[in-house]
């Protein structure tokens, strides 16, 4: 199609011709559009064709804000993706594959019903191990300002930033042990101490039938650096472990009473004993009338147990 130009000196005629050649040869004959072109002009008429080619050769793009991009033939269309938060690849034949990196960022937030992470699996409020019972925080700190509520905790050891804390009805408040619904602390175990320190009233109460054990080695079941006081009786069980106790029972005190153990090793004699006392154990002049004021017969033996003489009285 060739520029056509009309000077300022040329005829009308020259226009004239000029014009028809124009829309003869470069405009073309409007009867000789296709049937599928409606247009009556020739700005509608390419933008109708533009339309059609669009249709067929090419294609339209929208994203989630209804924003639309028209892809035609001859066009590239670029799809990025975002660091840390989307990958997209271009691969033979035609193929875009989009997908999430290693590692990915995201700066607001996730939600799912369900998410999983290697085995860590979030439900709703809960976190749980597809592949374990247990789940590890490796050597990190867990911090929390509410409550943990479950069953067992174990760790090496447990430290709170408090100064009192509670485990059931047992309080800890720095050294100090307690119940809490009561006065006393029951230990159902074996309970190993290197000392034993009480206030001024006691310092140990026994109730009931138990045991104290010596730790292996040790001369000592316990050892009192105080006034120990007892109630009525002491049984001692003996060195057999049966049914049979030997009990030291004090009679109600009316006033202060002492009993002093001699600084001599020997046995206690009792109301009860036979034939305990010994020569030995009497000083001289230690028997006198009023000793045998009910004797009725004294027998004198030598020294190999043989009554020698036997003398008789009348008793008092």
């Amino acid at each position: 199609m060739a520029v056509k130009n009309i000077a300022v000196t040329d005829t009308l005629e020259t226009f004239r011709t000029t014009f028809n050649e124009l829309c003869a040869q470069d405009f073309g004959d409007k009867a000789n559009l296709s049937a599928s072109i409606s247009a009556t002009n020739l700005v509608d008429a390419m933008n109708e064709t533009i339309s059609i080619a669009t249709s067929t050769a090419g294609w339209t793009i929208e994203d989630s804000t209804s924003t639309q991009q028209l892809v035609g033939g001859g066009d590239t269309l670029r799809v990025f993706g975002t660091s840390n938060e989307i990958e997209a690849v271009v691969s033979a034949t035609d193929t875009l594959t989009i997908g999430l990196p290693n590692a990915v960022t995201i700066t607001t937030s996730l939600t799912s019903p369900i998410l999983t992470g290697g085995s860590i699996q979030i439900t709703g409020n809960t976190i749980t191990a597809t592949d374990s019972t247990a789940i590890s925080f490796a050597s990190e700190n867990l911090i929390t300002s509410g409550t943990i509520n479950a069953g067992a905790i174990t760790g090496t050891s447990i430290t709170g930033s408090g100064a009192t804390h509670t485990l059931g009805t047992v309080e800890i408040s720095g050294n100090t042990i307690r119940s809490t619904d009561s006065t006393r602390l029951n230990v159902n175990d074996t309970l190993s101490a290197t000392s034993l320190i009480g206030g001024d009233v006691q310092l140990i109460d026994v109730g009931g039938r138990g045991t104290v054990k010596s730790a292996s080695g040790s001369n000592q079941v316990l050892n009192f650096d105080c006034w120990p006081v007892f109630n009525s009786n002491i049984s001692f069980e003996g060195a057999t472990d049966d049914d049979f106790e030997t009990d030291v029972v004090c009679t109600d005190p009316t006033a202060d009473r002492t009993i002093t153990i001699p600084d001599n090793t020997g046995t206690i004699i009792t109301t009860g004993s036979t034939d305990a006392v010994s020569e030995a154990m009497m000083a001289n002049d230690a028997i006198g009338s009023n000793e045998l004021k009910t004797v009725t017969s004294l027998v004198i033996y030598n020294s190999s147990g043989t009554p020698l003489k036997t003398i008789y009285g009348a008793g008092a």
